[in-house]
């Protein structure tokens, strides 16, 4: 069962997916095509191999800051704590400038009405009831080129990555969504590694992100995060993509997909 609207709906099961996805951002030259079908196509192998999930899904001009939090917040606290969250946004990625990172940058998701900075993420793992199981996935640029890249595979590909209006681009950036300390609660996987951008292109004639696409393929039952993270850098680097994939958290040689 999955939901596409602001509406909260009812947490009925103990494993949930929050997928979140912008296609269609504010000005028509920051638009993506694969966000969405990444989310969709994500829905459909749990819905095949992991029917256990209870799906929901937020597009475009649902994707705000303020709902993005707070549905998260609200999922994680109606969940058991035994229970599972996979957190999937797919979509730009920024760069915020800060006095209080050493490199001068927070990194950040570009969400419908503005930029969620890292450190905000950081909070919401602060947040995780003990014995909860959380996955985040983020197929997204929080650094790197901005533009078309001119990959071999014809067609369309486009970086994920949208730089606000009057910042520079910092010299050497780095791409984390998560402190890699002791507070960290999630698993979390990015689809880019340092000074990379994460691709939207195509595949057989349909948008996804590189990243999702070769994910979608790299795990199932009992797969480890470290496995998986390595099927997806063969896969990613086989058909040309430069971008490589992160991996952090408490338990990531373990699964999450049990």
């Amino acid at each position: 069962m999955c939901f596409k609207n602001n509406t909260p709906a009812p947490i009925t099961a103990k494993d949930v997916f929050l997928g979140f996805a912008i296609n269609d951002y504010q000005g028509s030259g920051n638009d993506l095509r694969g966000c969405r079908n990444d989310i969709e196509d994500e829905i459909k192998k749990l819905k095949r191999e992991f029917p256990e999930f209870q799906c929901l899904k937020y597009f475009d001009s649902q994707v705000t800051t303020q709902f993005f939090v707070r549905e998260i917040q609200r999922v994680m606290s109606a969940l058991p704590e035994d229970g599972r969250l996979y957190i999937k946004y797919s979509g730009h990625g920024t760069q915020v400038p800060t006095v209080t990172e050493a490199n001068k940058y927070n990194e950040a998701l570009a969400l419908y009405n503005g930029p969620l900075i890292d450190d905000e993420i950081y909070k919401l793992q602060q947040q995780t009831p003990l014995g909860l199981r959380v996955l985040a996935k983020f197929d997204s640029c929080f650094s790197g080129d901005i533009g078309s890249r001119a990959f071999c595979n014809p067609g369309y590909r486009k970086a994920r990555f949208m730089p606000l209006q009057g910042v520079p681009l910092m010299y050497v950036p780095v791409n984390r969504l998560a402190k890699t300390d002791e507070g960290q609660r999630w698993i979390i996987m990015s689809g880019c590694g340092e000074e990379q951008t994460s691709a939207d292109a195509m595949f057989n004639g349909r948008a996804n992100g590189a990243f999702t696409f070769y994910d979608l393929q790299s795990y199932g039952r009992g797969t480890a995060h470290i496995d998986e993270l390595s099927a997806v850098r063969k896969q990613l680097f086989n058909y040309s993509f430069t971008q490589r994939p992160e991996l952090s958290g408490p338990y990531y040689e373990q699964t999450f997909y049990v």
